[in-house]
C-alpha cells in the first residue's frame, strides 16, 4: 500500500466513525426505530436522515469527505 492510499484509509476510518456517530446521535432523538437501524445497518438510517434539509447540512459534508477519501484509497491501492 501506497503512503498516500494509507493517509487517506486513516482518514477514511476515523471521518467514518465520526458519521457514524453523528447518525447515531440523530437516529436517537427522531426515532427508536432508527436507532436499532443505525446501530445494525448505519447507510439506510444515513440515507433517510439526508431528506430532512436541516440533518442534510450536518451530515452530506461527512459522508461526501468519506466517499472522496475512499475513492483514493481505491485508486492507489
Amino acid at each position: 500500500m501506497q503512503p498516500v492510499a494509507a493517509v487517506s484509509l486513516v482518514f477514511t476510518m476515523v471521518l467514518s466513525a465520526v458519521l457514524w456517530i453523528q447518525v447515531l446521535r440523530l437516529s436517537v432523538a427522531e426515532s427508536t426505530g432508527l436507532t436499532v437501524l443505525a446501530i445494525l445497518c448505519p447507510p439506510i438510517p444515513l440515507a433517510l436522515l439526508l431528506f430532512d434539509s436541516h440533518h442534510r447540512q450536518r451530515l452530506l459534508p461527512l459522508a461526501v469527505l468519506v466517499a472522496g477519501f475512499s475513492s483514493i484509497v481505491a485508486i492507489y491501492s
